[in-house]
């Protein structure tokens, strides 16, 4: 990846032109940027690129040799973490705005740890929120059923906790759900 950057206009590589926006900037995030240094980095560029485009992100950086995990938030619903002996955590992570909001957000790396055995839960909003209802509760209600449910092999908890929440109220946005159960061998 290259270093340096641009400020505007073309620029000439073999005879094709290719444009970047004003305030692009590109180069190295360094040898190890936080996951908090990556949201703050991917909202200058939103919010260069265009004003009125936000989103939600949670970025999870994954240390299967230490069994542990670093995450940083903007706006989207808090992880779930399952822990081996069935005890659940709502992963209150310090908020950050969403991306694309203000140029200079600052957003807060923070490390758990992730034992073997552990399930964390990655989802978005459309696996919890409900029209009318409190987005607290479905999320409460989202972990239990991952806590009850962990024994399971992770495709079949996915579908388990999808079914679960598409039966019990009709979703009107997308539904995205990731989990990671890390191993003792740390594969």
């Amino acid at each position: 990846m290259g270093t340096g950057g641009c400020d505007a206009g073309p620029e000439r590589r073999g005879g094709a032109q290719s444009v970047r926006p004003p305030g692009c900037r590109y180069g190295r995030l360094g040898d190890s940027p936080s996951p908090g240094d990556i949201l703050a980095r991917t909202n200058q560029l939103l919010t260069d690129l265009d004003p009125e485009l936000f989103t939600s992100c949670l970025i999870a950086e994954l240390d299967p040799l230490h069994h542990s995990v670093r995450l940083s938030n903007a706006g989207h619903p808090p992880p779930l973490l399952c822990h081996p002996d069935g005890s659940i955590e709502v992963l209150r992570l310090p908020p950050g705005l969403l991306l694309g909001i203000d140029h200079d957000t600052h957003y807060v790396t923070t490390e758990i740890a992730l034992p073997p055995g552990a399930i964390l839960g990655l989802y978005t909003d459309g696996l919890v929120a409900t029209p009318g209802t409190d987005i607290e509760d479905t999320i409460s209600e989202l972990a239990q059923h991952l806590a009850q449910a962990r024994h399971l092999n992770l495709d079949e908890l996915a579908d388990t906790l999808i079914h679960h929440a598409k039966r019990d109220a009709p979703r009107f946005d997308d539904i995205a759900l990731l989990l990671i159960r890390p191993t003792p061998n740390g594969d």
